[in-house]
């Protein structure tokens, strides 16, 4: 595998131009004869934002290197395509473009398949591992790889037993649990620049539109569903909206020396876009806490509650250059609880944040929590993380119907 594969494997390599330094390394491989090479786009992400800052460049396992141009990416799949500009040893160019076929097919859950690539700066290396199949947990398909994938294999290709690329090395959750992108993804890529001819103008706006696209089937397909609903305390919360959300949820005490009962629950989906080491983007997330009390008095109570609701922060974390500041709108609502008497009173807080780089796009906290109770209250929030106005507006008002004290 290492043999009949090494000439088409590359380390990418980002360049601090004025240093001349590496500041990052991954991996890519070579997917067609014009030179055009697979990466993740977390790998050239710094060079993509600050071309005026970094430079890309490769090495092959034959010494050979050279310079690279970015020519297209899949941000929401973590995917980059590069093409070789220039080299700067003697070797020719069919040393360092063996191109690597593309599997008609997936494989069979537990079959062998191979990662490559160049783990911790330590040259090509092979880890054997097994094909679990797509991930079925997460939005943006995934295939669950069994083998250590460390930092610097990102980009890699794993392949199959005949030497075809079954999928793109892009993360690791440790203990051998590491996760490819689905080699599909990588061939709509690749026709789409083929058809285009040239590399993408204007990379901002191409991952703009690529977000916006993202966000507008995830959430038609979410405000579509009937939202499935567990009792917490004497309200009903959201549940697993599908199979990408995961839910966590406690309780203190119910014991004599516990003064309040605290029940929480937390949802959260499992992907991430990832747009640079601070700034990520596609998250979803809904809390709720369910408060009561028969020891404290009502001052104590409020004292207790007004803390937790002010110390509620948004799930999802972004730089001053990334986002603006979060614009609020507070309002005191009465909630209509599905016809129950009387009605609740709520205190919303809906708060919106703008995408400096990619308009159209915000994130947006809401938070939600009763006021007409001195012994018991119930606060509701979710985060939603790159949504258009119109998809987060629906979105509130579901929840609102959804996420209610009865």
């Amino acid at each position: 595998m290492f043999a009949d594969n090494k000439a088409g494997i590359l380390q990418i390599r980002i360049i601090d131009i004025t240093s001349g330094s590496k500041s990052a390394i991954g991996s890519g491989f070579v997917v067609n004869d014009n030179g055009l090479i697979a990466t993740n786009y977390h790998v050239v992400q710094m060079a993509a934002s600050k071309p005026e800052q970094y430079r890309i460049e490769y090495l092959s396992a034959s010494g050979a290197a050279g310079s690279l141009n970015l020519v297209d990416v899949d941000v929401v799949n973590d995917l980059a395509l590069v093409k070789i500009t220039s080299q700067t040893s003697s070797q020719t160019s069919s040393e360092i473009a063996a191109v690597l076929p593309f599997a008609a097919a997936e494989p069979a859950i537990g079959v062998p398949v191979y990662a490559l690539g160049n783990p911790l700066d330590l040259g090509l290396t092979v880890v054997p591992g097994t094909y679990n199949g797509i991930n079925q947990t997460s939005y943006h398909p995934r295939v669950h790889f069994t083998g250590s994938l460390n930092s610097g294999m990102s980009g890699g290709p794993t392949l199959n037993q005949a030497g075809e690329v079954v999928g793109i090395n892009v993360s690791t959750a440790g203990n051998q649990v590491s996760f490819l992108v689905p080699v599909a993804a990588l061939q709509q890529l690749v026709a789409e620049q083929q058809l285009r001819g040239q590399s993408v103008d204007n990379m901002a706006l191409r991952i703009g539109q690529q977000l916006l696209a993202d966000q507008e089937k995830k959430f038609a397909q979410l405000l579509s569903l009937d939202w499935p609903t567990i009792a917490l305390g004497e309200a009903s919360v959201v549940n697993e909206l599908s199979p990408f959300f995961r839910c966590w949820g406690g309780s203190n005490s119910s014991s004599d020396k516990e003064q309040l009962l605290n029940a929480d629950r937390t949802c959260r989906s499992e992907d991430n876009i990832y747009l640079n080491e601070k700034f990520n983007s596609g998250v979803i997330e809904h809390q709720f806490f369910w408060l009561e009390t028969d020891k404290l008095n009502a001052p104590q109570f409020y004292t207790y509650y007004s803390r937790l609701f002010d110390d509620f922060a948004p799930g999802n974390k972004a730089r001053e250059k990334d986002v603006g500041d979060y614009q609020c709108d507070t309002q005191f609502v009465a909630v209509n609880n599905a016809g129950a008497k009387p009605q609740r009173k709520t205190k919303a807080v809906f708060c919106a944040r703008a995408y400096k780089d990619y308009p159209q796009l915000y994130d947006v906290l809401f938070l939600q929590g009763t006021v007409d109770d001195s012994r018991a209250a119930f606060i509701s929030h979710f985060t939603l993380a790159g949504v258009s106005r119109d998809n987060a507006k629906a979105y509130a008002r579901k929840f609102m119907e959804v996420a209610q004290w009865r």
